[in-house]
């Protein structure tokens, strides 16, 4: 059985589509192939569950000196590729427009997609289930095929060279902890202020001889398309010019991703950030404000969540965050030691 999954949303979006990748091809009668966008599809890099992956470039992502014609031509190229791939299956990850026209392209005999009201194409609407998290919902789009099994972890492939590189680069040492504090957020009720995650970052470094790696999307906070967080970087690296803090900025998912590989437990507001570092297995504070914790909270990977007041993650106070990061830091070295006893 042919199937094409189709996820062209966004970074998170496809790395909590990873447990269904992994439902879908562990079937031994089915080849998967997934058709994703050309800015979040260096999340499958390594993924050994795909066969091909289909690329579909949105207008604003194009690169510096890519025409939109030269975008349209490239949809093109893909519409007929998966045209003439001959799908028994597309499964839509989504309850957008847009992928389900892809999924009507495709010539698929069957359309399975989230959503009891979906159009006439769908063959197979999935009826979302309140109090499910979305990697649950995600792995109920196989249930039509006959496939029952619990959704696994989120699954990123890193490799020890990227890891390695991103050590060396940043004079990150492996023999004292290394703690992840990453402060951007695009919804303004998930952010964290700035002299929070100083006087953070300065108690954690009084606590226990550390190195704190600071994250953050990089650039100028007036970008239209996307805007970064340098300035409030900046701010937070010169107040803890006193502490071992490392400011890592990092330009491409796979650079983030090798980074948090590194740290033995990560701080971060709901967003893409925290689905990569519940995606390399690393143990999680997340801060939530306006979105739903239990539906997009951490996956499978030891956490503390932590809903701000009023829904707005400004309000949380530095002593809450602060014990809730120690406390998940000592019931995880607990947990390993009687592992290994």
């Amino acid at each position: 059985m042919k199937i094409l999954l189709i996820r062209r949303d966004n970074i998170g979006d496809l790395i909590l589509t990873t447990p269904l990748i992994a439902t879908l091809a562990g079937q031994q009668t089915v080849k998967l192939d997934l058709l994703v966008n050309t800015y979040n599809k260096d999340v499958l890099e390594g993924n050994p569950h795909i066969g091909k992956v289909h690329l579909y470039c949105k207008s604003h992502h194009r690169k510096p000196g890519q025409t939109l014609l030269g975008v349209y031509f490239q949809r093109l190229k893909t519409i007929l590729a998966i045209r003439f791939a001959g799908y028994d299956v597309a499964i839509v990850g989504s309850t957008d427009k847009r992928p389900l026209q892809w999924a009507k392209m495709s010539g698929a005999k069957r359309i399975i997609a989230m959503g009891a009201n979906g159009p006439d194409c769908v063959t197979d609407k999935i009826v979302s289930v309140k109090g499910r998290h979305i990697v649950e919902e995600l792995n109920a789009l196989a249930s039509p095929l006959g496939i029952s099994e619990a959704p696994g972890p989120l699954e990123l492939y890193v490799s020890k060279r990227e890891i390695n590189d991103m050590a060396e680069k940043f004079r990150i040492s492996r023999d004292k902890p290394v703690y992840g504090v990453q402060i951007s957020s695009r919804k303004p009720q998930q952010r964290w202020q700035v002299e929070k995650f100083i006087e953070f970052i300065t108690r954690l470094s009084a606590h226990e001889d550390c190195q704190i790696v600071l994250f953050w999307s990089p650039g100028a906070d007036d970008n239209p398309e996307h805007p970064g967080d340098d300035k409030k970087a900046q701010q937070i690296v010169d107040a803890c010019r006193d502490t071992n803090l490392i400011a890592l900025p990092t330009f491409s998912i796979r650079e983030l991703m090798a980074a948090m590989s590194l740290c033995d437990q990560i701080i971060t507001s709901d967003g893409g950030a925290l689905h990569i570092a519940a995606g390399v297995q690393k143990p999680v504070v997340a801060l939530f404000g306006n979105s739903d914790a239990d539906y997009w909270g951490p996956w499978k990977v030891p956490n503390a969540v932590l809903k701000g007041p009023s829904d707005d993650v400004g309000l949380l106070e530095v002593d809450e965050v602060y014990n809730q990061f120690i406390g998940l830091r000592i019931k995880v070295m607990t947990t390993d030691q009687d592992l290994c006893a």
